[in-house]
């Protein structure tokens, strides 16, 4: 019998933990559909008004991506370039322009279901595909997050809908502006964009 329950206590405490046997795919699968579902829930509360909701949303993905990452990557090669005062500009600016553009449109995600299907390796960054089940559809919505780790936490830098990258498209349409009007009226342009996101016509 004392044989038996050292045996016992040996598989026990020799056993792997939890946090060693789990792989980062699943850490990042974890990670997505928390804030998927976070997003659904957020959206279906009906005591609060619409600006509270898109607040939260708002929060949430602020919280959820790199958001100086994502800046250096879609100014590509005028990152370089830039001073030090514009990269501060351009950075508050895209702010506004990512949460009036797409803290909106999470703001609409109020559905049945959100669930990551897979998450793949692709060198430094993870790919995580999902679907959004929409509350009148049976039609489910594919999403991708491109997922890398910063700090020692998991951080989203990329949003692909329908197979668009969101910070490849915006660093061709900016570099490609950037290009031909120069720094100072791209950066103009911007904050003429985030103002009519700010009051639409």
């Amino acid at each position: 019998m004392k044989v038996f329950f050292t045996a016992i206590l040996l598989a026990i405490f020799s056993a792997p933990s939890f946090a060693a046997t789990t792989s980062a795919e699943d850490e990042v699968k974890k990670f997505i559909n928390n804030v998927g579902n976070q997003v659904i829930s957020i959206a279906a509360e009906k005591n609060i008004p619409e600006s509270r909701v898109l607040t939260k949303i708002v929060s949430l993905v602020e919280r959820s991506i790199d958001l100086e990452w994502i800046a250096r990557f879609v100014l590509a090669k005028n990152y370089k370039t830039a001073t030090p005062q514009e990269i501060e500009r351009f950075t508050k600016l895209y702010r506004d322009f990512m949460i009036n553009t797409y803290g909106v449109k999470f703001k609409n995600y109020n559905g049945r279901k959100f669930d990551v299907q897979s998450v793949t390796q692709q060198g430094g960054f993870y790919l995580a595909k999902a679907e959004f089940l929409p509350l009148n559809s049976n039609t489910p919505i594919s999403i991708d997050f491109r997922v890398k780790e910063r700090a020692g936490k998991l951080v989203i830098v990329d949003f692909i809908a329908e197979g668009v990258s969101l910070i490849e498209t915006q660093r061709s349409e900016f570099n490609s502006a950037i290009s031909q009007d120069g720094m100072d009226e791209f950066l103009d342009s911007l904050e003429q964009r985030v103002k009519k996101l700010h009051h639409p016509a």
